[in-house]
Protein backbone atom coordinates (compact mmCIF):
# COMPACT_ATOMS: atom_id res chain seq x y z
CA UNK A 1 0.00 0.00 0.00
CA UNK A 2 1.43 3.31 -0.58
CA UNK A 3 0.21 6.76 0.65
CA UNK A 4 0.98 9.80 -1.57
CA UNK A 5 1.24 12.84 0.34
CA UNK A 6 0.89 15.60 -2.07
CA UNK A 7 1.78 18.52 -0.19
CA UNK A 8 4.64 16.66 1.72
CA UNK A 9 3.63 17.46 5.34
CA UNK A 10 2.90 15.23 8.14
CA UNK A 11 -0.77 13.95 7.63
CA UNK A 12 -2.68 13.06 10.55
CA UNK A 13 -4.42 9.91 10.77
CA UNK A 14 -8.35 10.67 11.22
CA UNK A 15 -10.49 7.80 11.81
CA UNK A 16 -11.96 8.41 8.14
CA UNK A 17 -8.16 7.49 7.00
CA UNK A 18 -7.69 4.52 9.41
CA UNK A 19 -10.85 3.19 7.55
CA UNK A 20 -9.76 3.22 4.44
CA UNK A 21 -5.93 1.63 5.51
CA UNK A 22 -7.55 -0.77 7.74
CA UNK A 23 -10.42 -1.84 4.64
CA UNK A 24 -6.98 -2.16 2.55
CA UNK A 25 -5.07 -3.83 4.58
CA UNK A 26 -8.19 -6.50 5.51
CA UNK A 27 -8.63 -6.79 1.41
CA UNK A 28 -5.16 -7.93 1.50
CA UNK A 29 -4.56 -5.02 -1.08
CA UNK A 30 -1.29 -4.04 -1.50
CA UNK A 31 -0.46 -1.97 -4.41
CA UNK A 32 -3.85 0.20 -4.11
CA UNK A 33 -2.66 3.85 -3.13
CA UNK A 34 -4.24 6.71 -0.85
CA UNK A 35 -3.55 9.85 -3.21
CA UNK A 36 -4.08 13.35 -0.98
CA UNK A 37 -5.03 16.36 -2.66
CA UNK A 38 -5.37 19.55 -1.13
CA UNK A 39 -7.01 22.87 -1.99
CA UNK A 40 -5.84 24.65 -4.61
CA UNK A 41 -5.08 21.05 -6.20
CA UNK A 42 -6.95 19.48 -8.98
CA UNK A 43 -9.10 16.83 -7.84
CA UNK A 44 -9.11 15.78 -11.57
CA UNK A 45 -5.41 15.07 -11.50
CA UNK A 46 -5.76 12.56 -8.62
CA UNK A 47 -8.59 10.83 -10.45
CA UNK A 48 -6.09 10.58 -14.00
CA UNK A 49 -3.20 9.34 -11.84
CA UNK A 50 -5.18 6.86 -9.78
CA UNK A 51 -6.16 2.90 -10.69
CA UNK A 52 -8.29 0.53 -9.54
CA UNK A 53 -8.01 0.21 -5.72
CA UNK A 54 -7.02 3.66 -5.10
CA UNK A 55 -8.11 6.41 -2.76
CA UNK A 56 -8.65 9.78 -4.15
CA UNK A 57 -8.67 11.65 -0.27
CA UNK A 58 -9.31 15.29 0.09
CA UNK A 59 -7.88 17.42 2.85
CA UNK A 60 -10.30 19.92 4.46
CA UNK A 61 -11.20 22.97 2.59
CA UNK A 62 -12.88 24.00 -0.57
CA UNK A 63 -12.68 23.10 -4.11
CA UNK A 64 -13.76 24.56 -7.36
CA UNK A 65 -14.10 22.33 -10.43
CA UNK A 66 -16.24 19.82 -12.46
CA UNK A 67 -14.48 16.47 -12.00
CA UNK A 68 -14.72 13.52 -14.56
CA UNK A 69 -14.43 10.11 -13.17
CA UNK A 70 -13.39 7.58 -15.85
CA UNK A 71 -11.25 4.74 -13.67
CA UNK A 72 -13.41 2.02 -12.31
CA UNK A 73 -12.99 0.86 -8.52
CA UNK A 74 -11.98 3.94 -6.65
CA UNK A 75 -13.24 6.08 -4.04
CA UNK A 76 -13.19 9.89 -3.58
CA UNK A 77 -13.69 10.54 0.13
CA UNK A 78 -12.93 13.42 2.57
CA UNK A 79 -10.41 13.19 4.90
CA UNK A 80 -12.02 15.02 7.76
CA UNK A 81 -14.44 13.17 10.36
CA UNK A 82 -16.41 16.59 10.60
CA UNK A 83 -19.86 17.40 8.35
CA UNK A 84 -19.00 20.17 5.55
CA UNK A 85 -15.07 19.76 5.84
CA UNK A 86 -14.54 19.07 2.39
CA UNK A 87 -16.74 21.76 -0.24
CA UNK A 88 -16.69 20.82 -3.76
CA UNK A 89 -18.23 23.90 -5.61
CA UNK A 90 -19.28 23.57 -9.46
CA UNK A 91 -16.63 25.62 -11.66
CA UNK A 92 -18.86 25.33 -14.69
CA UNK A 93 -21.89 25.76 -13.65
CA UNK A 94 -23.65 23.75 -16.58
CA UNK A 95 -22.00 20.27 -15.77
CA UNK A 96 -22.37 18.03 -12.93
CA UNK A 97 -20.14 18.48 -10.74
CA UNK A 98 -18.93 14.73 -10.59
CA UNK A 99 -19.73 12.62 -13.56
CA UNK A 100 -19.21 9.44 -13.10
CA UNK A 101 -18.47 6.68 -16.48
CA UNK A 102 -17.02 4.22 -14.63
CA UNK A 103 -18.61 1.44 -12.39
CA UNK A 104 -17.52 0.64 -8.83
CA UNK A 105 -16.96 4.23 -7.79
CA UNK A 106 -17.32 5.42 -4.36
CA UNK A 107 -17.89 8.94 -3.32
CA UNK A 108 -18.16 9.56 0.04
CA UNK A 109 -18.40 12.26 2.98
CA UNK A 110 -18.26 15.44 0.71
CA UNK A 111 -20.47 18.91 0.37
CA UNK A 112 -21.57 19.28 -3.24
CA UNK A 113 -23.41 22.45 -4.67
CA UNK A 114 -22.84 24.88 -7.51
CA UNK A 115 -20.73 28.37 -8.50
CA UNK A 116 -23.77 30.39 -7.46
CA UNK A 117 -24.14 31.60 -10.95
CA UNK A 118 -27.34 30.79 -12.98
CA UNK A 119 -27.30 27.51 -14.64
CA UNK A 120 -28.88 25.35 -17.57
CA UNK A 121 -31.34 22.10 -16.58
CA UNK A 122 -29.44 20.57 -19.45
CA UNK A 123 -25.74 20.43 -19.71
CA UNK A 124 -23.29 19.13 -22.55
CA UNK A 125 -22.08 15.63 -22.11
CA UNK A 126 -19.66 13.96 -25.35
CA UNK A 127 -21.01 16.37 -27.30
CA UNK A 128 -24.77 15.77 -26.57
CA UNK A 129 -27.58 16.87 -23.99
CA UNK A 130 -27.35 15.28 -20.18
CA UNK A 131 -29.04 16.63 -17.25
CA UNK A 132 -26.85 19.31 -15.00
CA UNK A 133 -26.16 17.52 -11.32
CA UNK A 134 -23.75 17.65 -8.43
CA UNK A 135 -23.19 13.88 -8.95
CA UNK A 136 -24.35 12.37 -12.31
CA UNK A 137 -23.82 8.61 -12.99
CA UNK A 138 -24.12 7.80 -17.04
CA UNK A 139 -24.02 3.92 -17.70
CA UNK A 140 -22.13 3.62 -14.21
CA UNK A 141 -23.04 0.45 -12.05
CA UNK A 142 -22.28 -0.69 -8.63
CA UNK A 143 -21.36 2.88 -7.39
CA UNK A 144 -21.73 3.76 -3.63
CA UNK A 145 -22.52 7.53 -3.27
CA UNK A 146 -22.77 8.15 0.80
CA UNK A 147 -22.91 10.43 3.49
CA UNK A 148 -22.61 13.50 0.61
CA UNK A 149 -24.30 17.21 1.24
CA UNK A 150 -25.54 18.09 -1.94
CA UNK A 151 -27.24 21.40 -2.09
CA UNK A 152 -28.97 24.17 -4.28
CA UNK A 153 -29.70 22.67 -7.88
CA UNK A 154 -32.68 21.04 -9.26
CA UNK A 155 -30.26 17.15 -9.38
CA UNK A 156 -28.35 16.30 -6.78
CA UNK A 157 -28.16 12.88 -7.58
CA UNK A 158 -29.09 11.84 -11.82
CA UNK A 159 -28.69 8.52 -12.88
CA UNK A 160 -28.90 7.41 -16.39
CA UNK A 161 -29.03 3.91 -17.81
CA UNK A 162 -27.30 2.70 -14.38
CA UNK A 163 -27.91 0.20 -12.44
CA UNK A 164 -27.15 -1.45 -8.89
CA UNK A 165 -25.51 1.67 -7.10
CA UNK A 166 -26.66 2.39 -3.75
CA UNK A 167 -27.15 6.29 -2.59
CA UNK A 168 -26.95 6.07 1.71
CA UNK A 169 -27.54 8.52 4.40
CA UNK A 170 -26.81 11.22 1.98
CA UNK A 171 -28.78 14.72 2.33
CA UNK A 172 -30.41 16.53 -0.01
CA UNK A 173 -31.26 20.17 0.26
CA UNK A 174 -33.14 21.83 -2.99
CA UNK A 175 -32.05 18.61 -5.09
CA UNK A 176 -33.93 15.70 -5.76
CA UNK A 177 -32.84 12.35 -7.09
CA UNK A 178 -33.34 11.11 -10.59
CA UNK A 179 -33.47 8.00 -12.32
CA UNK A 180 -33.43 7.83 -15.71
CA UNK A 181 -34.78 5.34 -18.35
CA UNK A 182 -33.09 1.58 -17.97
CA UNK A 183 -32.09 2.73 -14.09
CA UNK A 184 -32.61 -0.42 -12.92
CA UNK A 185 -31.73 -2.61 -8.93
CA UNK A 186 -30.09 0.43 -7.69
CA UNK A 187 -30.94 1.07 -3.62
CA UNK A 188 -31.96 4.48 -2.19
CA UNK A 189 -31.40 4.00 1.66
CA UNK A 190 -31.83 6.99 4.69
CA UNK A 191 -31.18 9.57 2.67
CA UNK A 192 -33.05 13.31 3.45
CA UNK A 193 -34.78 15.17 0.91
CA UNK A 194 -35.71 18.91 1.56
CA UNK A 195 -37.59 20.69 -1.59
CA UNK A 196 -37.05 17.80 -3.40
CA UNK A 197 -38.06 14.68 -5.03
CA UNK A 198 -37.11 11.02 -5.83
CA UNK A 199 -38.12 10.23 -9.25
CA UNK A 200 -37.97 7.14 -10.86
CA UNK A 201 -38.28 7.50 -14.97
CA UNK A 202 -39.56 5.95 -17.76
CA UNK A 203 -38.42 1.64 -17.69
CA UNK A 204 -37.07 1.57 -14.09
CA UNK A 205 -37.17 -2.05 -12.88
CA UNK A 206 -36.47 -3.49 -9.12
CA UNK A 207 -35.64 -0.34 -7.34
CA UNK A 208 -35.73 0.23 -3.90
CA UNK A 209 -36.77 3.51 -2.23
CA UNK A 210 -36.17 2.68 2.12
CA UNK A 211 -35.95 4.29 5.21
CA UNK A 212 -36.22 7.80 3.40
CA UNK A 213 -37.21 11.86 5.18
CA UNK A 214 -38.78 13.99 2.03
CA UNK A 215 -40.18 17.44 3.64
CA UNK A 216 -41.58 20.15 1.57
CA UNK A 217 -41.06 18.85 -1.98
CA UNK A 218 -42.51 16.74 -4.63
CA UNK A 219 -42.42 13.64 -2.34
CA UNK A 220 -41.74 9.92 -4.47
CA UNK A 221 -42.73 9.44 -8.10
CA UNK A 222 -42.72 6.47 -10.33
CA UNK A 223 -43.13 7.26 -13.86
CA UNK A 224 -43.78 4.92 -16.51
CA UNK A 225 -43.26 1.49 -17.87
CA UNK A 226 -41.50 -0.60 -15.11
CA UNK A 227 -42.19 -2.35 -12.27
CA UNK A 228 -41.30 -4.50 -9.51
CA UNK A 229 -39.85 -1.12 -7.18
CA UNK A 230 -40.31 -1.23 -3.53
CA UNK A 231 -41.49 1.76 -1.67
CA UNK A 232 -40.89 0.96 1.68
CA UNK A 233 -40.54 2.81 5.42
CA UNK A 234 -40.26 6.32 3.91
CA UNK A 235 -41.25 9.44 6.02
CA UNK A 236 -42.69 12.03 3.38
CA UNK A 237 -44.35 15.07 5.39
CA UNK A 238 -45.67 18.70 3.60
CA UNK A 239 -45.02 17.39 -0.35
CA UNK A 240 -47.44 18.22 -3.04
CA UNK A 241 -47.98 13.61 -3.30
CA UNK A 242 -46.70 11.48 -0.72
CA UNK A 243 -46.17 9.10 -3.10
CA UNK A 244 -47.65 9.10 -7.03
CA UNK A 245 -47.28 6.24 -9.65
CA UNK A 246 -48.36 6.45 -12.61
CA UNK A 247 -49.07 3.98 -15.57
CA UNK A 248 -47.17 1.28 -14.41
CA UNK A 249 -48.33 -2.24 -15.33
CA UNK A 250 -46.61 -4.69 -13.11
CA UNK A 251 -46.32 -4.83 -9.45
CA UNK A 252 -45.25 -2.18 -7.42
CA UNK A 253 -45.12 -2.49 -3.73
CA UNK A 254 -45.80 0.68 -1.28
CA UNK A 255 -45.49 0.03 2.19
CA UNK A 256 -45.14 0.97 6.13
CA UNK A 257 -45.03 4.67 4.36
CA UNK A 258 -46.03 7.41 7.07
CA UNK A 259 -47.65 10.54 4.96
CA UNK A 260 -48.94 13.56 6.29
CA UNK A 261 -50.00 16.86 5.00
CA UNK A 262 -49.43 16.34 1.28
CA UNK A 263 -52.05 17.07 -0.86
CA UNK A 264 -52.39 13.55 -2.06
CA UNK A 265 -51.29 10.84 0.10
CA UNK A 266 -50.79 7.84 -2.13
CA UNK A 267 -52.15 8.42 -6.05
CA UNK A 268 -52.11 5.85 -8.36
CA UNK A 269 -52.78 6.79 -12.69
CA UNK A 270 -53.41 3.62 -14.47
CA UNK A 271 -52.05 1.21 -12.01
CA UNK A 272 -51.97 -2.47 -12.62
CA UNK A 273 -51.48 -5.22 -9.65
CA UNK A 274 -49.38 -3.23 -7.04
CA UNK A 275 -49.77 -3.71 -3.64
CA UNK A 276 -50.58 -1.05 -1.06
CA UNK A 277 -50.35 -1.53 2.59
CA UNK A 278 -49.02 -0.73 6.13
CA UNK A 279 -49.01 2.90 5.11
CA UNK A 280 -50.45 5.99 7.64
CA UNK A 281 -51.59 8.73 5.78
CA UNK A 282 -52.86 12.07 8.24
CA UNK A 283 -53.98 15.50 6.90
CA UNK A 284 -54.03 15.03 3.58
CA UNK A 285 -56.83 16.58 0.71
CA UNK A 286 -57.38 12.71 -0.53
CA UNK A 287 -55.42 9.93 1.22
CA UNK A 288 -55.74 7.27 -1.51
CA UNK A 289 -56.79 8.56 -4.87
CA UNK A 290 -57.08 5.91 -7.73
CA UNK A 291 -57.90 7.35 -11.43
CA UNK A 292 -57.67 6.44 -15.43
CA UNK A 293 -58.28 2.71 -15.28
CA UNK A 294 -56.57 1.56 -12.06
CA UNK A 295 -57.27 -1.92 -11.98
CA UNK A 296 -56.04 -5.27 -9.44
CA UNK A 297 -54.55 -3.50 -7.05
CA UNK A 298 -54.73 -4.93 -3.65
CA UNK A 299 -54.65 -1.79 -0.82
CA UNK A 300 -55.12 -3.17 2.75
CA UNK A 301 -54.34 -2.67 5.83
CA UNK A 302 -53.40 0.96 5.43
CA UNK A 303 -54.88 3.85 7.90
CA UNK A 304 -56.12 7.31 6.12
CA UNK A 305 -57.11 9.81 9.02
CA UNK A 306 -58.03 12.94 8.74
CA UNK A 307 -58.28 13.72 4.94
CA UNK A 308 -59.64 17.47 3.77
CA UNK A 309 -62.13 15.95 0.76
CA UNK A 310 -61.84 11.98 1.25
CA UNK A 311 -60.11 9.27 2.76
CA UNK A 312 -59.85 7.53 -0.78
CA UNK A 313 -61.05 8.87 -4.55
CA UNK A 314 -61.88 6.32 -7.10
CA UNK A 315 -62.30 8.40 -10.12
CA UNK A 316 -63.82 7.49 -13.19
CA UNK A 317 -64.45 3.80 -14.05
CA UNK A 318 -62.24 2.43 -11.26
CA UNK A 319 -62.90 -1.76 -11.56
CA UNK A 320 -61.55 -4.91 -9.97
CA UNK A 321 -59.32 -3.28 -6.72
CA UNK A 322 -59.56 -5.14 -3.30
CA UNK A 323 -59.67 -2.98 -0.63
CA UNK A 324 -59.90 -4.60 2.84
CA UNK A 325 -58.69 -4.02 6.40
CA UNK A 326 -57.62 -0.71 5.62
CA UNK A 327 -58.89 2.40 8.88
CA UNK A 328 -60.58 4.98 7.65
CA UNK A 329 -61.48 8.02 9.75
CA UNK A 330 -62.65 10.86 7.43
CA UNK A 331 -65.56 13.45 7.81
CA UNK A 332 -65.78 12.10 4.15
CA UNK A 333 -64.34 8.40 4.34
CA UNK A 334 -65.11 7.14 0.27
CA UNK A 335 -65.69 8.89 -3.20
CA UNK A 336 -66.21 6.37 -5.82
CA UNK A 337 -69.37 7.85 -7.86
CA UNK A 338 -68.64 6.19 -11.02
CA UNK A 339 -66.41 3.36 -10.28
CA UNK A 340 -68.26 -0.59 -9.68
CA UNK A 341 -67.07 -3.87 -9.05
CA UNK A 342 -64.33 -3.27 -6.72
CA UNK A 343 -64.31 -5.96 -3.71
CA UNK A 344 -64.25 -4.25 -0.01
CA UNK A 345 -63.73 -7.01 1.62
CA UNK A 346 -62.34 -9.96 2.01
CA UNK A 347 -63.18 -14.00 2.63
CA UNK A 348 -63.95 -13.69 6.82
CA UNK A 349 -60.47 -15.09 7.81
CA UNK A 350 -59.69 -15.98 11.53
CA UNK A 351 -56.63 -13.18 11.84
CA UNK A 352 -56.19 -10.22 13.74
CA UNK A 353 -57.49 -7.44 12.07
CA UNK A 354 -56.54 -3.30 11.57
CA UNK A 355 -58.45 -2.92 15.02
CA UNK A 356 -56.90 -5.86 16.47
CA UNK A 357 -60.20 -7.64 16.06
CA UNK A 358 -60.38 -12.01 15.63
CA UNK A 359 -61.16 -12.00 11.69
CA UNK A 360 -60.45 -10.25 8.84
CA UNK A 361 -63.35 -8.82 6.26
CA UNK A 362 -63.84 -5.38 5.19
CA UNK A 363 -62.76 -2.01 6.49
CA UNK A 364 -63.20 0.23 9.56
CA UNK A 365 -65.51 3.12 8.85
CA UNK A 366 -64.84 6.04 11.62
CA UNK A 367 -65.46 9.47 11.66
CA UNK A 368 -64.08 12.39 13.83
CA UNK A 369 -67.04 13.19 15.75
CA UNK A 370 -67.71 8.91 16.70
CA UNK A 371 -70.86 8.63 14.46
CA UNK A 372 -69.18 6.18 11.81
CA UNK A 373 -70.70 3.19 10.22
CA UNK A 374 -68.35 0.94 12.38
CA UNK A 375 -68.30 3.08 15.67
CA UNK A 376 -71.96 2.93 16.46
CA UNK A 377 -73.05 -0.82 16.63
CA UNK A 378 -72.58 -2.95 19.53
CA UNK A 379 -70.33 -5.93 19.10
CA UNK A 380 -72.97 -8.47 20.42
CA UNK A 381 -70.61 -11.50 19.32
CA UNK A 382 -67.20 -10.76 20.02
CA UNK A 383 -66.65 -11.53 16.33
CA UNK A 384 -65.35 -7.89 15.34
CA UNK A 385 -67.64 -7.93 12.16
CA UNK A 386 -70.86 -5.45 11.94
CA UNK A 387 -74.05 -7.85 10.83
CA UNK A 388 -75.02 -4.96 8.45
CA UNK A 389 -73.24 -4.39 5.59
CA UNK A 390 -71.42 -0.94 4.13
CA UNK A 391 -72.50 0.65 1.16
CA UNK A 392 -69.83 1.74 -0.73
CA UNK A 393 -71.99 3.17 -3.96
CA UNK A 394 -74.52 2.04 -5.79
CA UNK A 395 -73.17 -1.19 -6.63
CA UNK A 396 -69.95 -1.72 -4.32
CA UNK A 397 -70.38 -3.00 -0.96
CA UNK A 398 -68.21 -3.67 2.28
CA UNK A 399 -70.36 -7.02 3.41
CA UNK A 400 -67.94 -7.63 6.46
CA UNK A 401 -67.11 -4.31 7.97
CA UNK A 402 -65.44 -4.19 10.98
CA UNK A 403 -65.98 -3.25 14.69
CA UNK A 404 -63.98 -2.38 17.52
CA UNK A 405 -64.09 -5.85 19.78
CA UNK A 406 -65.87 -5.38 22.78
CA UNK A 407 -64.35 -5.09 25.67
CA UNK A 408 -67.50 -6.75 27.83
Amino acid sequence: MKIVLIDHCFIKLTSTLLVVILFLLSAGVGSGKIIYVKPGNSIQAAVNSSTTGDFVVLKTGNYKENVIVNISGIMITSETDSYGGVVVRSLNENSSVFQINADNVTIKGLSITGSGEAANTLGICDGVYCPQARIFLEHANNCIIEGNNLYENRYGVYLQDSMNNTLLHNKFSNNSIWLDEGCSQNKLLGNTIEKGDVTLGAQCWNNTVFLNRLSNGGGIIIGCCGGNNLVSTNNVINCSTGIEIYDVQAKTVIRDNKIRDCNYGIDLTFVFKSKVYNNTISNSSIGIFLKDNCHENELSNNMVISSNESGIDLRDEITDNHIYNNYFNNTLNVRADNSKGNFWNTTKTKRTNIVKGPYLGGNFWANPNGTGFSQTAIDSDSNGIRGQPYRVNGSDIDYLPLLMRSSA
